[in-house]
């Protein structure tokens, strides 16, 4: 049922094959099931996604756990589970982890949420190029913006709005939320959104999309860090994925993954924990 990801994630285990399993250990009950269950929601490129040529999971998330358990000595079972589930899944002891693009925020602490935060990365307004009326971020106020659900990003968009839309006198943006990355571009074309933003580790990504064209609007308009989350009572689990992570850091496996997945404007020099604040 546990199985090492093969393609793109197994180039990183090679990477790692002879160096040593770390002292710092799992508890028994990872050992006993076999591998850590690791919750991950797949259509976030480049963070993790399907190839579409071998229909293998693939991505920076996917590369680094994978790079982590193999200086943890253990195996991994993927959960994939929309954006939205994937916290419900970790309190319901489902999975072990979380590794998805998620962003280290105080509200997800409060919420019983710790987390080892490995990049940083920032909001930023992107829409169609064919949108000429649309060329800085205040042209946004009174239109549609589409946000992933589950996401910090529409309480993002509304606060945006308020500081900036409103002392302008201009009309509130309005929010909806799409499920992916497919169906944000969906909604774009159609015209159902003038706009949308997404984290700058996958506005490349974006940008480089057969969906667009799209350009982005404005640079980054929040500082936040994206983190793997752990239960917060779990602190053997976490602290023993932090010491393989920064084992990852010091061999110098996270800079070629950053290097590989064009991720240098969020990579960190090291990781830390719970030091996220709100978008």
């Amino acid at each position: 049922m546990f199985r090492h990801i093969t393609a793109t994630a197994t180039a990183a285990v090679a990477l790692l094959a002879a160096l040593p399993a770390l002292a710092q250990e799992l508890p028994a009950r990872i050992a006993e099931a076999g591998g850590l269950n690791v919750g991950i929601e797949r259509d976030h490129p480049p963070m993790e996604f399907i190839d579409p040529v071998t229909g293998e999971l693939v991505g920076f998330d996917v590369d680094l756990i994978t790079a982590v358990a193999a200086e943890l000595g253990t195996e991994l079972k993927f959960v994939h589970s929309r954006f939205e589930g994937l916290i419900p899944n970790l309190q319901s002891n489902r999975i072990d982890l979380v590794i998805s693009g998620m962003y280290d925020t105080p509200v997800r602490r409060e919420n019983s949420i710790d987390f080892i935060d490995y990049l940083s990365a920032g909001a930023v307004f992107y829409t169609l190029d064919a949108n000429a009326d649309i060329q800085e971020p205040l042209d946004i106020c009174g239109r549609v913006v589409s946000a992933n659900r589950g996401t910090s990003y529409p309480e993002t968009v509304t606060k945006w709005s308020d500081e900036n839309c409103i002392p302008a006198g201009l009309d509130p943006i309005a929010v909806i939320t799409d499920t992916d990355m497919a169906t944000e571009f969906l909604y774009l074309k159609t015209g159902r959104a003038d706009a949308s933003l997404q984290g700058t580790e996958a506005i490349p990504t974006v940008l480089a999309s057969e969906e667009g064209p799209f350009r982005t609007i404005g640079g980054p308009f929040t500082n936040v860090m994206v983190g793997i989350g752990f239960r917060a009572d779990d602190s053997e689990t976490r602290d023993a994925v932090f010491a393989a992570l920064q084992k990852v850091f010091e061999k110098g496996v996270y800079a070629e993954l950053i290097g590989k997945w064009g991720l240098e404007a969020s990579a960190l020099a090291a990781p830390t924990i719970n030091q996220g604040e709100a978008p």
